[in-house]
């Protein structure tokens, strides 16, 4: 009866308690049916292995796949979060047509009030000017009546 175990290592297998060696050895002669069943181990084992490889393979591609939604799922909810708080910005600002409509009523504003300062500015100048020339006179005046009032003192005291 033969009895064959799939090891890990495919070149060494035991049969019926005998030990085959490695067919590249010399020194060792193996029947073909022995050397054909190791063989077959070998490629069996091979493919156990492969097939392995690729069941990881699909499974962490499959794993991956799901990441990826789940990143996308978050990045999606990150832009409709970042566009409702760009809406509600945007309501915050006036639109271009208002904004110049509001900067010609404003520039038309400015240019009246400064043609009115300027008016007032120009009046008050003149109104200055002769206060300026009326206060002059009355201090002159004061001054001349004080000296007039020291003279007249100074002469008609008593020497």
């Amino acid at each position: 009866m033969w009895i064959i175990r799939f090891s890990d290592l495919a070149r060494v297998i035991k049969i019926d308690r005998e030990v085959l060696v490695n067919p590249k050895d010399s020194g060792s002669s193996v029947p073909l049916k022995e050397h054909l069943l190791a063989l077959i181990a070998d490629q069996h084992d091979m493919a156990m292995q492969r097939d392995a490889s690729v069941a990881l393979r699909f499974e962490l591609a499959q794993r991956a796949v799901e990441l990826d939604h789940i990143e996308m799922l978050r990045r999606l909810d990150l832009l409709n979060h970042s566009h409702e708080e760009a809406r509600q910005k945007e309501a915050t600002f006036v639109g271009r047509e208002v904004y110049e409509s509001q900067a010609k009523e404003h520039n038309k504003w400015r240019d009246e009030v400064n043609a009115t300062l300027s008016a007032r500015q120009g009046r008050s100048s003149v109104t200055s000017g002769v206060a300026g020339a009326v206060g002059g006179l009355a201090l002159s005046a004061l001054f001349g009546l004080i000296m007039y009032i020291a003279k007249v003192v100074m002469n008609s005291s008593p020497r």
